[in-house]
């Protein structure tokens, strides 16, 4: 393993480090059976899955606790790893409900446990449903918020440690939307997909809130290829799942997946 070449394949400052972690972990299952990293990105997966795939001898999986988590640790071993994962991986799932019944979002769960001094890798996805939010940690990390959260912002709450095996994941929202676009430039697809006006779309992209394939892109004109992810905070994302080609009128025809 040519470290020096694995750290090639980036260029960010922050994307090095999460490197020198991976083969600090690849170390350590050489001596042991598994080794486990912290929650990831989604982007900070696909860097994993990029140098972990030029590592010899090194087999990985990528598990959130459950199919289709978007927040994942990495499990690596020396040995072929079987598919039924997450076996003993160490995620742990809570469900916080409130007391009384209140509408907490998203922001309103994270901020209240990073408010106990929980660092933002140590918590995977956050499900929220209409009456409780379903919340997958580290496990060592599980009994502390189990006794230390109490309350959402102002709202008292109740914390359980569930079984994960148990969970049963939540129908994801998601559409199909057949359409054209004069190009394949990431603010005509995501007006066409997101149903923005392009001007609202370039506002996103000075905002800073357009991702592509889960890192920040500032530049609209940026062009796409089939299965690229552009998500815009506070909006969800889309898929571009199928270029079909051009039309009599000289557009493209695609197909983008919505997910909501």
């Amino acid at each position: 393993m040519d470290k020096n070449e694995l750290f090639k394949m980036v260029s960010k400052l922050e994307d090095r480090v999460l490197v020198s972690r991976l083969l600090d972990k690849v170390e350590q299952c050489r001596y042991s059976s598994f080794a486990y990293s912290d929650f990831l990105s989604p982007y900070e997966a696909s860097v994993a899955k990029k140098v972990l795939d030029r590592v010899k001898d090194v087999f990985y999986k990528l598990t959130g606790g459950y199919e289709g988590a978007e927040r994942a640790i990495t499990v690596i071993s020396s040995d072929f790893i079987e598919e039924d994962i997450p076996y003993n991986t160490p995620v742990g799932l809570l469900r916080i409900t409130p007391v009384i019944e209140n509408k907490l979002s998203h922001r309103d769960y994270l901020g209240s446990l990073l408010g106990l001094g929980i660092k933002r890798e140590k918590i995977g996805d956050i499900l929220v449903n209409e009456t409780f939010a379903d919340v997958f940690v580290i496990d060592k990390i599980a009994e502390y918020i189990l006794y230390n959260l109490d309350k959402i912002g102002n709202v008292k709450v109740q914390c359980e440690l569930c079984d994960i095996y148990q969970f049963t994941p939540p129908q994801k929202k998601e559409r199909s939307i057949n359409t054209t676009v004069a190009s394949l430039r990431a603010d005509s697809v995501a007006s066409s997909g997101f149903g923005l006006s392009r001007t609202k779309v370039m506002d996103y992209f000075k905002a800073q809130r357009v991702n592509v394939n889960w890192e920040l892109v500032q530049s609209p004109s940026k062009m796409l290829d089939e299965g690229d992810v552009i998500s815009i905070r506070g909006m969800g994302r889309i898929v571009l799942e199928k270029v079909l080609g051009n039309t009599r009128k000289d557009r493209i025809s695609i197909v983008i997946k919505r997910f909501e």
